[in-house]
C-alpha cells in the first residue's frame, strides 16, 4: 500500500513539475508577442502625431457616418491610412491623397490634429479608438462621426 502512495506522490509531484515548466513557456511566449493594436482603447484627438499614425495607419472599412439626425452607411469603401497619405478604395477604384496633418480647432472646444481625407475644404480628426473600431469626427457644422472597422 505505501509503495502504491508512493507511486500517486511521485506522479502527482511529476504532473505538477510539467505542468508548471509548460505553464511557464506559455507566460514566457505570451510576453514575447508585440501588443496586438485592435486591444488599444484611448482617446486620439489629445495624443501627439506620431502617436496617432501609429495607431491609426493600416487598412480600415468606412463603416458609417452620423451626426444628431442623420446616419450614412457605406458598403465597399475602404481607407488605408500610412503615415501622411491615404488610400481611398470605393467600389475597386483607389484614390491615393495626401492627409495634410495640422494642429487646429476642432469647432468642439479643443486643438486635434487635423487631416483632410473625408473632404479637403472640411477637415476631420481622429476621436477615438476602441479595439478594432475607429472613430473620426469631422468639422463641419452637421458633425458627422464616421465609424471604420479595421480589416
Amino acid at each position: 500500500m505505501n509503495s502504491v502512495k508512493s507511486i500517486f506522490i511521485v506522479a502527482a509531484v511529476g504532473l505538477c513539475l510539467i505542468g508548471t515548466s509548460s505553464c511557464k513557456g506559455k507566460s514566457k511566449q505570451k510576453e514575447d508577442k508585440p501588443a496586438v493594436r485592435e486591444n488599444v482603447r484611448t482617446t486620439l484627438f489629445d495624443k501627439s502625431l506620431p502617436e496617432i499614425k501609429k495607431l491609426v495607419n493600416g487598412k480600415w472599412e468606412l463603416v458609417s457616418g452620423q451626426n444628431a439626425g442623420q446616419l450614412c452607411e457605406f458598403e465597399n469603401t475602404f481607407i488605408v491610412f500610412n503615415d501622411d497619405k491615404y488610400i481611398w478604395s470605393e467600389d475597386g477604384k483607389d484614390e491615393p491623397g495626401d492627409l495634410n496633418w495640422r494642429k487646429d480647432d476642432t469647432g468642439a472646444g479643443y486643438e486635434a490634429y487635423l487631416m483632410d481625407v473625408f473632404y479637403e475644404t472640411n477637415p476631420s480628426y481622429p476621436l477615438a479608438i476602441n479595439r478594432d473600431t475607429l472613430y473620426i469626427q469631422d468639422c463641419t457644422e452637421i458633425g458627422y462621426k464616421y465609424t471604420l472597422v479595421r480589416k
